[in-house]
């Protein structure tokens, strides 16, 4: 029996050929660990770019246990979404994930790399909540967004989850997900990766 496939394993290798052009693409943020609904869950990889995309890794060590609510948590927030998985996790996970989630299988190959091969392709995730896209934005920009839509100061003073459900019916939510993308991209300090060194 050949070496587990680990987490790190798959990550490192995602980065290296799917996210290859991702990561040098100037208009283009990825972030690990990309925490939703205040933390609730985490999209191991996002990727935000036109669209917000989100990568689920199981590796072989991983259980499926936490995936239905994480796929109902990606569902609320990213455009397309993609399940990288061991072979082992493979069968068990294709009924819990909506047609809309794209399948990446991950094997160890034989000179002990991983090897991806696609199972399914991504298509659009049609219904994203408003409300949860929101909490992707901290309070500050929740509140700048709010005052360039002309919002006055007593409104912005209100409690963070009033300016969520505030901001999420103010705009469509094609031009709320597009300012949303826009307001990540260009954040400077993230909570959720390491400042640059």
């Amino acid at each position: 029996m050949g070496i587990a496939l680990k987490d790190v394993d798959v990550r490192r290798a995602a980065y290296a050929r799917l996210l290859h052009h991702a990561t040098r693409c100037p208009d283009t943020l990825v972030v690990d660990e990309l925490g939703i609904d205040h933390g609730a869950c985490r999209i191991d990889i996002a990727v935000i770019n036109g669209h917000i995309r989100g990568l689920e890794i199981k590796a072989e060590a991983d259980t499926l246990t936490r995936l239905p609510h994480q796929v109902a948590a990606y569902g609320d927030v990213v455009d397309k979404a993609s399940l990288i998985v061991a072979r082992r996790h493979l069968d068990a996970a294709l009924p819990m994930i909506p047609d809309w989630w794209g399948v990446i299988l991950a094997n160890r190959g034989a000179g002990g790399g991983v090897i991806f091969g696609r199972v399914r392709e991504e298509r659009v995730n049609r219904h994203p909540n408003p409300v949860t896209l929101s909490r992707l934005l901290w309070r500050p920009e929740v509140q700048q967004l709010l005052r360039e839509l002309g919002h006055t100061e007593r409104v912005l003073r209100a409690p963070r989850e009033v300016l969520y459900h505030e901001l999420a019916a103010a705009m469509p939510r094609r031009d709320l997900a597009r300012r949303i993308r826009e307001i990540l991209k260009h954040r400077e300090a993230w909570r959720d990766r390491p400042r640059p060194s």
